[in-house]
């Protein structure tokens, strides 16, 4: 699923307009049409923080789903956080 049809979606599930999401994101609403509708890209990572908790997901969901992380980046960071705490002192 493209990124802009998740977003829609949870937002349908949260009963709210992109435009609402924007109002409650503190965000110009023009901006964020077009981060949404017309850029190639998915909207920045920094926009994302801000949308998360309007939409009910967390701000790892939205990465995951803009393709900024993937499953792979989780894994890894998770690997690392366990082999760091087996190497710190007592």
């Amino acid at each position: 699923m493209e990124f802009r049809e998740y977003l829609k979606e949870r937002c349908r599930d949260r009963g709210i307009s992109l435009h609402r999401l924007a109002l409650l994101c503190d965000l110009n609403q023009i901006y964020f049409y077009q981060a949404v509708n017309k850029n190639k890209e998915n909207p920045p990572p920094w926009v994302l923080r801000r949308a998360a908790p309007h939409l009910g997901v967390s701000y790892v969901e939205l990465l995951l789903a803009a393709e900024y992380l993937t499953e792979a980046d989780i894994r890894e960071w998770h690997a690392g956080r366990s082999s760091s705490a087996l190497l710190a002192p007592a």
